[in-house]
């Protein structure tokens, strides 16, 4: 109860908690995080994500490309192979964090202007984004922060 207690104060505030929690051992040892979207045409997907993010995959299977994102796997899967009964779009959104949004923004304009979800970028709090969609309708947010000095 206190460590859920402690996660709860510490989504809410966004601070660390004056109560210790106790230390628990991984039951699950992740060595790397990935998510992946749905795609109908995943070459189509592939080529659209390599323009978007400027570099190649590391990962490629007829089914499956993946790319290195900060560490973990960025991946565009076959609809048809892996999840034929899924709805198309909005089964993930990846959350993606930039040094500079006025520069992705600008960039991820210039190559699918007519994939832009709003007229620019949305400022709240500490957080500017802007919210894009792939060839499959899947969301993408990028997302910036910079918490106020103080």
């Amino acid at each position: 109860m206190k460590l859920r207690q402690a996660l709860i104060a510490t989504l809410v505030a966004g601070a660390p908690t004056t109560q210790a929690t106790p230390a628990m051992a991984p039951s699950i040892s992740v060595e790397r995080f990935g998510l992946y979207v749905l795609a109908d045409d995943v070459e189509r997907s592939a080529r659209f994500y390599e323009v978007l993010l400027e570099t190649s995959p590391e990962v490629r299977t007829p089914a499956l490309i993946g790319f290195n994102m900060a560490g973990g796997l960025f991946g565009i899967v076959s609809r048809k192979a892996y999840a034929a009964n899924e709805p198309r779009a909005g089964s993930v959104r990846p959350y993606i964090k930039v040094a500079d949004i006025e520069q992705a923004f600008a960039h991820a304009s210039s190559i699918a202007p007519d994939s832009i979800e709003a007229p620019g970028i949305v400022s709240e709090g500490p957080f500017r984004f802007f919210r894009m969609t792939d060839p499959d309708g899947n969301v993408l947010e990028f997302f910036e922060f910079k918490p106020s000095a103080g």
